[in-house]
């Protein structure tokens, strides 16, 4: 979901908005910066905040996915709200991925660990191909338009996308906790 996101977005601000590699790359700096801060510190939450920092991690993030979407869609860079996004989308991903990397790796047995962390490796990294491979697609199928706006349009039906992903993720979340 990620990895498709990081994509779109590139895709729309190099090909639809212009701007140069080194500028879309630095836009999703603080996004990795707060990922980093919230994906070592969220062990010292409460317990109880713990329990639903996947689901509100999968709600955050779709949100801001969505957000971005539309602050990308009309050409103007929504600088201030952009970067705000960014910032709130590194939290929500860092929310849903290491409390379930640490949850489902401490149930590994320690002389399976090497094995896990194997196969953990490669189904993030298969995850993020198809990720690219649907919502990518979705991407140069919606360009129905030439230019700026065709991008945008493009940009905002793939962050709504991967934002209902995200709510279908909050869902699975949630019924895991019940059980």
């Amino acid at each position: 979901m990620n990895a498709a996101l990081l994509f779109a977005i590139t895709l729309r601000l190099q090909g639809g908005l212009g701007r140069s590699a080194l500028r879309a790359g630095l836009l999703f700096a603080p996004s990795a910066v707060v990922f980093g801060v919230v994906a070592t510190t969220w062990r010292r939450l409460p317990v109880a905040w713990q329990r639903a920092m996947v689901p509100a991690g999968f709600v955050v993030t779709g949100l801001t996915t969505a957000a971005m979407g539309a602050l990308l869609r009309d050409g103007k860079d929504g600088r201030p709200l952009l970067f705000a996004a960014f910032v709130v989308s590194g939290a929500g991903m860092a929310a849903v991925y290491s409390p379930t990397l640490t949850g489902e790796l401490t149930k590994v047995w320690q002389e399976d660990a090497t094995d896990a962390s194997g196969l953990l490796v490669t189904v993030t990294q298969m995850g993020q191909l198809i990720g690219i491979a649907l919502f990518g697609t979705l991407f140069p199928g919606r360009l129905t338009e030439s230019g700026p706006r065709g991008s945008g349009n493009a940009l905002r039906v793939t962050t709504l996308a991967v934002a209902a992903v995200c709510g279908l993720g909050a869902m699975a979340g949630l019924v895991r906790k019940r059980r």
